[in-house]
């Protein structure tokens, strides 16, 4: 009886076991299942990806680029100006007095010579008619100075004639001494006859000095009377000038304009005490400006005044005339540069034929100039700085060239290029951050960069658009081959731009 409950037993293990190892080959098939559905088709996709990544890392990638283009060149500034006259006088009185008449006021037009005021000056008067009387009195001063010239050259030509006499007696008792002297050698006539004649000839010579000496007394006094005549007439030219200075002073009580111009200030009124000067503490009369041309001065940058050239054009416009813009000349040019503000000072010359500026105006001058450089200048996307140095990225010969500029102006979207470029380049915009020098590339959306303050017309701004043949063509065989669906892309991308 035991031995069937230990068969029964042993069924039911085996049972058991089957059990079991069916769950298991159950949860191996599921496992199996799961694994082949989730794991080998990322295995598959990473082989896809990674196929990919090295078709990606194999192909040639295509940058936006444009064309350089050389333009000519010119740079305008606007500067602020202060506006004045050409011609501008402040006119004072010449002459002490009352202002017994004004003739005209402030916006009157004047001509050269036009009398505008008048003073009253009694002391003038008195001035004068004094200078006249020390004229009258310093010509009769001459003609008695010439009647004591006169006298004195009759004195001296009767002691001339007296001098001559005694010659003549002098050389008569120099005969008759000698002639006594030898016959008083041989006894005809006593001694004392003999020095009697000696004694007549020595009194002879005595005379002779005496009458010289007369003589040049007498030249004396003729000199000094001269002298006299001589000073007599500068006195009367001296009194003469002063009659003169005080005739033309009398001429300053009428105020007269130096030029033509408008009265642009009038200071005094009739009646008024007018003290003569031009110091600050005098009274000004009137002030006058000529209107017809004005000027203003301008201080340009350093940057652009080498470039200032006399009689090219400016602009010039003001807030009281909004709509129109009045025509200057440069006409002088400082020779040096301000050291504080680096800045040349400019004269500009306005016609202003219809006064229609005025004197005080504050103004705009615009100032166009002309460099004779022509400098590249591409998007502002295309510059990139690169260890401390700014470098723009080119296409040469397919490949991808870093290329170190210096900048010029900077017009937002656009920026100068001074040095480091030239006319025609192939410049990419926005280059990848992964892009390297030499590494090749494809071109496409090639443009003729202009200059921004240009127009351009749509002809030629469809032209820009186009990928310039021969360029393009090489750089797209230097990069590799294409898909048919890109240059439609390309299209798409240059109608866009």
């Amino acid at each position: 009886m035991i031995k069937p409950i230990v068969t029964n037993h042993k069924r039911r293990q085996r049972s058991k076991q089957g059990r079991t190892m069916l769950v298991l080959l159950i949860l191996a098939v599921i496992v199996g299942i799961l694994f082949a559905i989730g794991v080998i088709p990322k295995l598959f996709d990473k082989k896809a990806l990674n196929e990919k990544e090295e078709q990606a890392a194999s192909a040639v990638p295509v940058v936006h680029t444009v064309l350089t283009k050389n333009a000519p060149f010119s740079e305008s500034a606007v500067l602020p100006g202060n506006i004045g006259a050409m011609q501008f006088a402040t006119i004072y009185a010449r002459l002490d007095g009352y202002l017994t008449k004004r003739l005209v006021d402030i916006g009157d037009k004047v001509k050269q010579g036009q009398l505008l005021a008048e003073i009253d000056s009694p002391s003038a008067d008195q001035d004068r008619s004094q200078a006249a009387a020390d004229v009258v009195q310093a010509q009769a001063q001459v003609v008695s100075a010439l009647a004591t010239l006169k006298e004195a050259k009759a004195q001296a030509e009767a002691a001339a004639a007296q001098v001559v006499r005694a010659k003549a007696d002098q050389n008569y008792a120099a005969v008759t001494a000698d002639r006594w002297d030898n016959m008083a050698k041989y006894g005809a006539v006593s001694l004392q006859s003999r020095d009697e004649k000696d004694r007549s000839l020595k009194a002879q010579n005595a005379s002779v000095e005496a009458a010289i000496a007369q003589k040049r007394a007498a030249d004396q006094q003729v000199e000094a009377a001269a002298s006299q005549v001589h000073v007599a007439r500068a006195n009367v030219e001296a009194k003469q000038a002063a009659l003169a200075k005080y005739k033309a002073q009398q001429s300053f009580k009428y105020v007269v304009a130096p030029f033509d111009g408008v009265i642009v200030a009038r200071k005094v009124d009739q009646g008024a005490l007018i003290t003569a000067g031009s110091q600050s503490s005098t009274q000004e009369l009137f002030q006058l400006a000529k209107l017809d041309i004005l000027r203003t001065y301008v201080n340009v940058p350093q940057s652009l005044s080498r470039y200032l050239k006399p009689g090219q054009e400016a602009e010039v416009s003001v807030s009281s005339y909004p709509e129109r813009t009045f025509v200057g000349k440069v006409t002088n040019v400082s020779g040096a540069l301000d050291p504080q503000t680096r800045t040349r000072q400019t004269e500009i010359k306005i016609d202003n034929f219809d006064h229609a500026l005025l004197p005080g105006m504050y103004g705009q001058i615009k100032l166009t100039v002309q460099r004779p450089e022509n400098w590249v200048q591409v998007p502002s996307d295309a510059v990139l700085p690169r260890d401390n140095n700014l470098e723009v990225a080119v296409v040469r010969d397919g490949k991808a060239h870093y290329q170190k500029v210096i900048l010029g102006r900077d017009f937002g979207d656009m920026v100068e290029i001074k040095n480091g470029l030239f006319d025609n380049e192939v410049v990419i915009v926005s280059p990848p951050d992964d892009l390297r020098e030499g590494d090749p590339v494809q071109a496409m959306n090639i443009a003729a960069v202009s200059k921004p303050d240009e127009g351009t017309s749509d002809s030629s701004k469809a032209e820009a658009s186009k990928p310039e043949g021969g360029n393009a063509e090489g750089v797209k065989a230097a990069g590799g081959n294409q898909d048919s669906s890109q240059p439609d892309a390309s299209k798409s991308d240059a109608a866009k731009e």
